[in-house]
């Protein structure tokens, strides 16, 4: 990597971490206290247990629009290589990502370019069904029962997302240079019910996700008489600022005074809704390392040779 992108990288590093101090700084100051909460062992314990889970449908829903770019990509292999991409969400610039991908579906016998414009497009759009799903639960505020709300909503945003995405991907892939729209047309051109299962398992993603977010704050403030939509939003919200920070190696400080700060404003205290944050930052991290793990071994494996025909 050269300087300039480590100059970069560390930019963005001490931006996040020195956002993230001084919201601690200032919780400890209104608190007037450095008394952290317990360590709630059964919702952490649930917390990683859904993160894997949100982990590994991402990596599925991956792989139900690559395979149609690239039919040799067998299933083990397309989630191997979207788990082990997982470690470049480490590096700033969140293209980096993109880039791991391209090069090892290559191997595989995936065309880079396609693979390349598919996963770009995958990306914003697990941002866009994110952000409709944080739409929803601020909008539903404490509503004790809004989770049922966004569960109902995911299959009706999967369906009018792939409806938008089919109208829109021509015309935006006009636009783009001569020389990739051959190939950019074939990677965007999915058909519409593996595109709507793709996007619903993103959502399932997200959801998973709010449901770490609020298992963690009955866990950290037991007192706190808030709903599963107030924990999601804030969940939701971190994550996204965290993932539009650019510079920001995987959203590191911006994801955590965002969950932190929305928290605090509907009624947790500071120090536990920091505690919260890091605690989610710790097991999405550790769940990532252990998917990436994973994909490195199914991705470093030999593939089996084709069969004969007779």
């Amino acid at each position: 990597m050269s300087r300039h992108k480590w100059r970069l990288r560390s930019i963005g590093l001490a931006f996040g971490l020195g956002l993230c101090a001084w919201v601690i700084w200032d919780a400890v100051r209104k608190s007037q206290s450095l008394d952290w909460p317990e360590i709630p062992w059964p919702q952490v314990g649930l917390t990683f247990a859904l993160v894997m889970i949100a982990h590994g449908l991402h990596g599925l829903a991956w792989v139900v629009g690559a395979r149609k770019i690239a039919p040799a990509l067998g299933w083990w292999d397309g989630v191997g290589i979207y788990s082990l991409s997982f470690l470049g969400r480490y590096l700033p610039g969140k293209i980096w990502q993109v880039g791991g991908i391209s090069v090892l579906a290559r191997g595989r016998g995936a065309d880079a370019i396609q693979i390349a414009g598919y996963s770009l497009a995958f990306l914003v759009a697990f941002q866009v069904v994110g952000a409709l799903l944080l739409l929803l639960a601020y909008m539903l505020d404490d509503r004790p029962h809004g989770w049922i709300a966004c569960v109902i909503a995911a299959p009706v945003i999967s369906i009018v997302l792939a409806a938008l995405y089919r109208s829109l991907a021509a015309p935006v892939v006009a636009v783009l240079p001569y020389r990739f729209q051959d190939k950019l047309s074939g990677a965007m051109d999915q058909p519409f019910v593996a595109l709507a299962l793709n996007l619903f398992l993103l959502a399932l993603v997200w959801i998973l996700f709010g449901t770490c977010g609020y298992a963690l704050a009955k866990g950290f403030a037991p007192d706190w008489a808030g709903s599963w939509t107030q924990a999601a939003a804030a969940t939701l919200g971190g994550l996204i600022a965290g993932f539009l920070v650019l510079i920001a190696p995987s959203g590191a400080g911006v994801r955590e005074s965002t969950i932190s700060v929305w928290l605090t404003s509907v009624g947790i205290a500071p120090i536990a809704a920091i505690a919260l944050a890091l605690a989610l930052r710790l097991a999405m991290t550790v769940g990532e390392l252990i998917w990436a793990a994973v994909g490195a071994a199914l991705v470093i494996r030999p593939t089996p040779p084709p069969h004969p025909k007779h």
